[in-house]
């Protein structure tokens, strides 16, 4: 815990120094054109150290949820910071399995052959960035059922995402992330898939599998765009592929980023 709070008492300690230079006109050109890249920067250092730097002894809390008659799903992930890890690897019958690094706290609503499932960092415990004493913040690892309907929230602040939706049924996605890093992998056999993504300073990283067409919109400040245009060639709204509107299986994708790279291929 001492390494932790010297390494972020450092980072506060540059960006306080960073602001005193700026207010005093002593820095060239304009602070911010180079403050977020710090930010990503120091971030990118945190995800790197975090495994080496914390080995103490943090509660795990294994959560499983039945799907019961559940035949359509509504999944909520309000996390921190830290890191989400999202697969389909989950036992016949259930709707949810995970483990969770520092607890979770869930609520579910029924209601016919529908369920709600809201996923929520403890009580006290809800952070954009990682305070001190927690170098890895949130770790989730979790995994949703394969072949229902299925409408998925992932919100988180500071945070490593990485989501292989390939097998699942996911009608609708909405990523709303802050200083992070976010990988996708979007069905493969879900028919029609929404995509919406908001994010601060990001990189964004999506992979849409051979045999889905794609509409992509993208809505970015400073960022790096690389788009695969031979999958999905220029259109006048943004990139698309041809004959998408009478493909079987398609997604729809919009893209808001304030400062970061985003990868769609």
């Amino acid at each position: 815990m001492r390494r932790n709070n010297l390494f972020w008492g450092a980072v506060i300690l540059l960006v306080g120094v960073l602001l005193l230079l700026n207010s005093l006109n002593l820095l060239p050109g304009s602070f911010w054109t180079f403050f977020w890249p710090l930010l990503v920067i120091l971030l990118g250092v945190w995800f790197l150290l975090s495994p080496a730097i914390d080995r103490g002894s943090r509660e795990v809390k294994e959560l499983s949820i039945p799907l019961e008659d559940a035949s359509s799903a509504e999944v909520e992930l309000h996390h921190g910071a830290g890191r989400i890890q999202l697969g389909s690897a989950v036992a016949p019958g259930m709707l949810l399995q995970g483990t969770f690094l520092e607890g979770v706290e869930h609520s579910i609503q029924r209601s016919g052959d529908r369920v709600r499932l809201a996923l929520r960092p403890p009580h006290g415990m809800v952070f954009p960035f990682p305070p001190f004493g927690y170098t890895q913040g949130l770790r989730w690892d979790l995994n949703l059922a394969r072949g229902i309907p299925m409408k998925l929230l992932i919100e988180s602040g500071a945070s490593e995402t990485v989501a292989d939706l390939t097998d699942l049924q996911v009608n609708e996605l909405h990523v709303k992330t802050g200083a992070s890093s976010t990988r996708l992998s979007l069905p493969a056999q879900a028919g029609y898939t929404r995509v919406h993504i908001e994010a601060g300073v990001a990189g964004v990283d999506v992979r849409i599998p051979q045999g889905v067409a794609a509409r992509i919109r993208i809505d970015s400040g400073l960022s790096g765009i690389n788009v695969d245009t031979n999958r999905f060639p220029r259109s006048p709204a943004g990139y698309e592929t041809p004959g998408y509107d009478s493909a079987t299986q398609r997604a729809e994708i919009y893209i808001q980023t304030g400062m970061g790279g985003i990868d769609v291929r």
